[in-house]
């Protein structure tokens, strides 16, 4: 089947009529309003709409945002049909707007200033500008006093970001250094804002992602762009770097380590770092659990190490791209378990990072040894992931069903970083 059979086959449903009416009416009407009521008289018909819209509907009605419907059926075409092309489908007819002519004004005024923006950064023929586009002329709601200044500084701010989905950062922004250099002022990225808010539809259409509705949502957004919502916020523990520089900065790094102390560094601290953290080939461990950077501590061993912490903060990201560039050689230590294998792959996939101790005759020694010494082990939970470094790693793990915690090799770690991992 094409496209348009696909569509009636999937929505021209007697359950769906009233949504699509409705649908039209609001596309149809003068003023075009971001949602419309919508009656659900039994639980098949909330079911049905309840499946498209992407959540649960309760009650005798609902209130549907245009928006969102739209972006509904462009997840789930093919060709990223919207709202009016399924409704034109649906009822062989195009969707004619009422419009006033001061609306079509507005709308095109609105689309001539974004475009023109677009073009002055490079953005034109980006894939996720003409849908931002259509969104804002549709829905955006910028006041005509404030479109041109909009326009310019959401596309001066959308040029910085990491908009390509599947994509890593290789370095971060802070929210309020990226909002003082493109968009006017520290303060204008803030929760709450227009230029915020067209920016962050824009970074939501690029990495297809539902618009954020909670803080967790804009913080997780704001970060596949490579923005951190504050630059002191988030850490990178580290101990023993043996950093070669001889500014300022480096000595008091250094001097942390003389006094048997490890260093917290947030993205404000490696703002002010030397470019070139450590000497080419240093070898520098990266472990996933504290606990084995304070035994390293604890026994005075000044191996250069990172603590991710569980799943990288953007600081350790940061810092370990650093480090990467400066030629420093990573080795990654985790919980054999399944997020420690997932920690592990994202390591080495993304910033170079080669496995240390996380083959399977590891696990298989670690486990052994455990039995032998009466060691309970955890049992291994969550979801199975592939480990490339080792493709018969994952099989033994399903296989024994036991996870191996750090803590449990604790002393072959602190043996390794004695005598280095070169």
């Amino acid at each position: 089947m094409n496209e348009t059979e696909d569509i009636r086959a999937a929505w021209d449903s007697s359950l769906l009529n009233g949504l699509w009416q409705r649908a039209r009416e609001a596309l149809e009407a003068p003023d075009r309003p971001a949602t419309f009521r919508l009656e659900l008289p039994d639980e098949q018909t909330r079911q049905a709409v309840g499946e498209l819209y992407g959540r649960p509907m309760w009650g005798q009605g609902t209130r549907i945002n245009v928006s969102k419907l739209d972006a509904a059926l462009r997840a789930s075409t093919r060709s990223g049909l919207g709202l009016e092309q399924v409704l034109e489908i649906l009822h062989e007819r195009p969707v004619v707007s009422r419009e006033s002519s001061a609306r079509t004004e507005q709308r095109d005024r609105v689309g001539e200033a974004l475009n023109a923006a677009l073009n002055r950064w490079g953005l034109t023929e980006r894939e996720w500008a003409q849908p931002w586009t259509s969104w804002l002329r549709q829905y955006g709601r910028i006041a005509e006093d404030e479109l041109d200044r909009i326009a310019e500084r959401s596309a001066a701010v959308l040029a910085q970001l990491v908009l390509d989905p599947g994509s890593t950062p290789r370095a971060w922004w802070s929210r309020a250094e990226l909002a003082a250099r493109f968009g006017g002022g520290t303060r204008h990225l803030d929760n709450g804002g227009a230029l915020a808010r067209v920016v962050l539809r824009a970074a939501a259409i690029a990495h297809d992602v539902e618009p954020p509705g909670n803080e967790r949502d804009r913080r997780r957004l704001w970060e596949l762009c490579g923005v951190t919502l504050d630059a002191v916020s988030a850490t990178a523990l580290c101990w023993a770097l043996p950093l070669d520089g001889t500014d300022e900065w480096s000595r008091n790094a250094r001097r942390r380590t003389e006094l048997g102390l490890p260093v917290h560094l947030t993205h404000l601290d490696l703002g002010a770092a030397p470019r070139q953290l450590v000497e080419a080939g240093t070898a520098v461990a990266v472990c996933e659990t504290p606990r084995v950077l304070e035994a390293a501590v604890e026994a005075g061993i000044r191996h250069p190490m990172v603590c991710t912490h569980g799943h990288p903060t953007t600081a350790v990201s940061e810092l370990l791209n650093r480090l990467g560039d400066s030629g420093a050689a990573l080795r990654y230590h985790g919980d054999l378990d399944w997020t420690g294998l997932t920690i592990a792959r994202s390591l080495y996939d993304h910033h170079g990072v080669l496995p240390w101790r996380m083959s399977a005759n590891d696990y298989r020694e670690a486990v052994n040894r455990a039995s032998a010494e009466r060691l309970d082990l955890p049992v291994l939970t969550g979801e199975a992931t592939e480990a490339p470094w080792d493709p018969d790693l994952p099989e033994l793990m399903a296989s024994a069903g036991r996870a191996v915690e750090e803590e449990t090799v604790l002393d072959d770690l602190l043996t390794d970083l004695r005598t280095g991992l070169g």
